[in-house]
């Protein structure tokens, strides 16, 4: 009988021991998928530059670049910069026409020149904690941009001019930068502001000469400059460093 109860009570403490060894682990799937989704945020944020390409400015006339460096944990600054083609989207200004008083026109065509830009924007990330590159900015920018076209009279009358665009443009842009992998970006914007624009432009004019009895032709210029409303927005094909 001692032998049974000294056996019971060996076995009930063998059992208490090993019951305070166990541990119950409960996981959390939801903060678990929160935290690897986190991990790889992170990872994909390690850029501290980037290089773009807009393929949408080459609607503006624009072969437009871009450089965008981080200089804190919320702040950026933005460079962008590349040729311009007068005669490529929508930079293409309709032909001219002159109607002389013979009653025949003179068809001035407008020909492709080169021309360049150059702008800088700060940008601000305030939502993303410190991940700057990453997530939803505030961008004010300034830019600088000059189109040139030629001018050809196809009467033969006069030798070839050209004319000319310059825009000096403010505007305060907002947007979203994502990362689709580790090197990879897209960066969507838009925004408002003002430009002011300058132009030159040409026309052929006539005027009789009474010593010869004939017609002279002669480039007329034509300037004008204002301020207008801008509106502006596009996407921006990025690769991190």
């Amino acid at each position: 009988m001692k032998k049974l109860i000294a056996s019971l009570g060996i076995f009930c403490l063998v059992f208490q021991v090993v019951g305070q060894d166990e541990k119950v682990v409960i996981i959390d799937k939801s903060a678990y998928k929160s935290e690897i989704k986190s991990q790889r945020t992170k990872k994909l944020v390690d850029n501290t530059s980037v290089v773009k390409f807009s393929p949408l400015q080459m609607v503006a006339g624009e072969i437009n670049f871009g450089y965008e460096r981080k200089i804190s944990d919320y702040s950026s600054i933005e460079v962008e910069f590349g040729p311009t083609l007068s005669n490529i989207g929508l930079s293409v200004n309709q032909n001219h026409y002159y109607v002389d008083p013979f009653g025949s026109y003179n068809y001035v065509e407008q020909r492709s020149k080169a021309g360049f830009f150059l702008s800088t924007g700060f940008r601000f990330y305030p939502m993303d904690n410190g991940k700057v590159l990453n997530g939803f900015y505030v961008s004010p920018v300034i830019k600088y941009r000059l189109m040139n076209n030629g001018l050809h009279d196809y009467s033969g009358n006069l030798d070839d001019t050209k004319g000319s665009e310059s825009d000096v443009n403010f505007s305060f842009n907002f947007g979203f930068q994502k990362w689709v992998s580790s090197r990879f970006s897209l960066d969507f914007f838009g925004g408002v502001g003002l430009a002011y624009e300058s132009y030159i432009t040409k026309e052929v004019m006539s005027s009789y000469n009474s010593t010869t009895q004939l017609y002279d032709y002669y480039w007329n210029r034509n300037t004008y400059d204002g301020v207008r409303f801008l509106i502006t927005g596009g996407i921006k094909v990025g690769i991190g460093n």
